[in-house]
């Protein structure tokens, strides 16, 4: 009596505490998705996309709505909807410049490996240090301009020409590091295309070349379009008016990382 009890017991664990897992079969997907969200540069990218899809969707529920008071369906020209998911990317905002943090010591590490380990040609060797350097300028700016902010408390209080000259100058060392990135992608993609077109590879080593050039072409996308939104952001008074274009294009850098990220992972 006391062994069935036992077993009812263990059939009852196994049903409640194991139904989940038994079942969730294993998947590539998941698998997959784990290792890519794992990584700092991957919830980055995930992050920024969900920011600037919720920034694309707002203004077209608020335009919805407008037309829905027009038609006498609702009783004011506004939505709380689009309220909530600006204020829901202003949050995902600030925990992307957060989080992005720590991550000056990646290229503090970047910057030592290259001095001990050189890429073969020099114009790539410097073109890596550019990159470096720029965001050794990029990170104490961004977090001063992020930290007197009034949506930071602030917690620094200095000077609002200082804390612009903060914002402007980070930008632009971003736009360094951006150029030289989009320079590098280039190169590499024009060697992995002439590998292609010049070597005689096996399945292998095409499959491989093949991931290789989705990497620099998603890369470049991503990169390319980004460099609007940094001259814009770089200059007082930016250079158009329609936030539209900053979101647009912001969204579509996002998706291009995403999914460049998506397949080396």
């Amino acid at each position: 009596m006391a062994n069935d009890t036992e077993k009812r017991v263990l059939a009852l664990d196994d049903a409640l505490l194991g139904f989940i897992g038994a079942h969730t079969p294993p998947s590539a997907t998941i698998d997959k998705t784990v290792r890519f969200l794992s990584t700092y540069s991957g919830t980055d990218k995930f992050l920024m996309a969900v920011q600037y899809l919720a920034k694309v969707l707002a203004p077209f529920i608020l335009y919805r709505a407008q037309l829905q008071h027009r038609a006498g369906k609702r009783p004011k020209p506004v939505s709380l909807t689009t309220e909530g998911l600006f204020k829901f990317a202003g949050q995902v905002s600030a925990a992307r410049r957060i989080m992005g943090f720590p991550n000056i010591l990646h290229f503090i590490q970047a910057l030592s490996a290259l001095e001990r380990k050189p890429p073969a040609s020099k114009f790539a060797l410097n073109l890596g240090r550019i990159q470096c350097l720029s965001m050794l300028v990029f990170y104490p700016l961004e977090y001063v301009a992020f930290f007197t902010m009034p949506s930071s408390g602030p917690l620094l209080r200095i000077p609002d020409k200082a804390a612009v000259f903060a914002m402007l100058w980070s930008v632009r060392a971003w736009g360094v590091f951006t150029v030289a990135k989009v320079v590098e992608q280039a190169a590499g993609l024009r060697e992995v295309l002439r590998k292609e077109r010049e070597l005689l590879v096996d399945e292998k080593e095409r499959i491989q070349l093949s991931k290789q050039k989705q990497k620099f072409v998603h890369g470049l996308l991503a990169n390319v379009s980004r460099l609007p939104v940094i001259l814009h952001w770089s200059v007082v008074g930016g250079i158009y008016r329609n936030e539209m274009i900053t979101n647009g294009l912001s969204l579509f850098s996002a998706l291009a990382a995403v999914k460049g990220g998506w397949e080396v992972a």
